[in-house]
């Protein structure tokens, strides 16, 4: 009976396994009938391993492995490389298949097999292991400069914009500007976006987010803000070029599993969208950046952190101590990291505030929810107010947290994220001249309207009227979406891909 139940463990033990490792080659884009056929091989190996006798009388572990184990070790290979590796893996697959060479011989020869043949091959293998572990330490040097050359080749586009012509000239004439920084998309599937009110919250959420292949590309947005008294400051620093452009590498800074769990396509980043030749187009340095203002710590908006080693980072301590998950990019800042207490008192819906610089002109509030220290940034312009979002709401349409939601981590969090939510919508229904900016917008407000009203830094109270009515003709004043622009996604044309956000 004990022996019954052992085998019963390891075959659950191993089907759990397998079951992670066929998520991961979905994640990867592998097709699904491959997975079928693949997956019923990994079932059939482990069963007959432990019941030889399921695949008929005359089979043995040794002929399970012999007719199973090697069509599922060739395919797992051959998965992996297709799939998995990364050029950094070489040095260890070389020390794997050094290992087990060196261990197949010397298992022959402490069985004392004195057969000439047998002696032979366990000389060969071993000499073979030794050569492959020479190869295995001199490949460390190899591919560090492999990756260099190749992120320097994939940087010479981005020099050139950075040289390109019609860069403008950097104007102080005592005005607060604003410049949207537009760093690049980020795939991302639908259901994570759209589909809060739809059972993408909490755990499941989050194993639909693995699984699932809608997906859309939506932007990811950095603010400048060109302060006459502060000096020029960001709010969020979007990804930086080696998440788009050497993704595996960057994230092997942590460790594999990082690497297994996110899709290496996940930014997109053309040149002239680095931020760093968006700070150098608009006449700025981002030696000149004093202070970041993070809205939390997700690493599509703290990747630009690897560019700003000079600067303040100023985040809620929450998100600090509880919600980094990709500690290499904040390598460069963690010693210049400033943690607002909140004590200013209210601020209108918010209980809390923290008024930065003393003199009104920038108010963090406190929003968790969509991280343990998720917090919005208030500055006030000559003519209103903007309200950067982060990522509580992702879309204007997101303001209609009844109708449209993205994906919530649930529970409290779910409950907090809706106060935060419910809190924006009463600051800026009290308050006609703030419009939001919001990190991830997707439709034309951001795309035409924010990008006009923009353009120069300073929307004056034109522009401003002109977004918060195009606010109101989007949103009624209970927050209730107007016909025409509740979102739905539209496949790709070809079947495959990423699809588009039309609303209705």
């Amino acid at each position: 009976m004990l022996k019954i139940l052992g085998k019963i463990g390891l075959l659950v033990a191993a089907l759990a396994v397998s079951a992670v490792w066929l998520v991961v080659l979905r994640l990867k884009d592998v097709p699904l009938p491959l997975l079928a056929a693949y997956g019923l091989l990994l079932v059939g190996l482990v069963a007959g391993l432990l019941w030889p006798g399921v695949l008929g009388r005359a089979s043995t572990r040794r002929r399970v492995l012999a007719f199973l184990g090697v069509p599922v070790g060739l395919g797992t290979l051959g998965l992996y490389l297709a799939v998995v590796y990364y050029v950094t893996d070489l040095p260890v697959l070389l020390a794997l298949a050094a290992a087990g060479c060196l261990a197949w011989a010397a298992t022959t020869v402490l069985h004392g097999h004195r057969a000439a043949s047998q002696t032979r091959r366990a000389f060969l293998t071993g000499g073979a292991g030794l050569v492959l572990g020479v190869l295995s330490g001199l490949s460390v040097s190899w591919v560090e400069r492999h990756r260099r050359d190749a992120l320097t080749r994939s940087d010479q586009p981005r020099q050139a914009a950075m040289r390109a012509e019609g860069k403008r000239s950097r104007i102080a004439d005592g005005t607060v500007r604003v410049f949207p920084i537009h760093t690049g998309d980020t795939i991302v599937t639908y259901g994570q976006f759209y589909g809060g009110l739809d059972g993408w919250e909490g755990l499941n959420g989050y194993l639909r987010t693995l699984v699932d292949k809608t997906q859309i590309a939506v932007p990811v947005y950095a603010y400048l803000i060109d302060h006459p008294r502060h000096g020029p400051m960001l709010v969020d620093t979007g990804v930086n070029w080696e998440q788009a452009h050497d993704h595996d590498g960057y994230y092997d800074h942590n460790h594999m599993v990082s690497r297994l769990l996110t899709q290496r396509d996940e930014y997109q980043m053309a040149p002239e969208q680095d931020l760093r030749v968006h700070l150098a187009r608009l006449g700025y340095d981002a030696k000149e950046i004093t202070t970041v203002f993070l809205t939390h710590v997700h690493d599509d908006h703290a990747g630009g952190l690897r560019y700003l080693p000079r600067a303040s980072v100023v985040m809620d301590r929450r998100d600090w101590e509880q919600g980094v998950l990709y500690p290499y990019s904040f390598d460069l800042v963690k010693d210049n990291l400033s943690f607002p207490a909140f004590t200013s008192g209210p601020f209108g819906a918010f209980p809390a505030g923290q008024d930065h610089f003393g003199d009104g002109s920038l108010i963090l509030l406190p929003i968790p929810g969509h991280s343990p220290g998720h917090m919005s940034v208030l500055l006030r312009l000559e003519t209103g107010s903007v309200l950067f979002m982060g990522d509580t709401l992702y879309t204007l349409p997101h303001l209609a947290t009844d109708q449209v939601r993205q994906t919530t981590i649930g529970g409290a969090d779910t409950v907090h994220q809706m106060e935060a939510a419910r809190r924006i919508q009463n600051l800026l229904a009290a308050d006609p001249r703030t419009v939001p900016l919001f990190a991830h917008d997707n439709t034309r407000y951001q795309s035409e309207l924010v990008a006009a009203a923009f353009a120069q830094g300073t929307p004056g109270e034109a522009g401003l009227r002109e977004l918060r009515t195009h606010l109101e003709s989007v949103l009624t004043p209970d927050w209730r979406l107007r016909p025409g622009h509740a979102p739905r996604f539209v496949p790709p044309a070809s079947g495959t891909g990423v699809g588009q956000v039309e609303f209705r």
